[in-house]
């Protein structure tokens, strides 16, 4: 499940995405950020990916692409952080880089 909630101010328009960014879910995502950049917006545009639990391919194109487009890509946890980190560098990332091994490393 997903859920995203768009909150505006004056000089940004944040998404807080919350849950897990993958299959239909992905979709969603998709369209809410086309639907919102159809206007001529100026305001900075801040992806809030700290509650996202994981993370699937077709979700990590999908950031990549709002990167590309603007979009600034929060994150503080460690394995959302890996994701947005080597989709910055371009990198591949590690599927073997568990959402499980994450929350266990987070909880020391």
């Amino acid at each position: 499940m997903l859920k995203i909630t768009i909150m505006e101010t004056a000089t940004d328009r944040r998404w807080i995405v919350q849950g897990r960014l993958v299959g239909p879910w992905v979709n969603e995502l998709r369209t809410t950020w086309k639907r919102a950049h159809r206007s001529q917006d100026k305001r900075a545009c801040i992806i809030d990916l700290n509650d996202v639990t994981s993370i699937d391919k077709s979700g990590e194109r999908l950031l990549r692409a709002m990167s590309k487009k603007g979009a600034q890509l929060m994150a503080r946890g460690l394995y959302v952080k890996h994701v947005v980190e080597q989709l910055k560098t371009g990198g591949v990332n590690s599927t073997s880089f568990s959402a499980d091994r994450t929350a266990r490393a987070e909880e020391q």
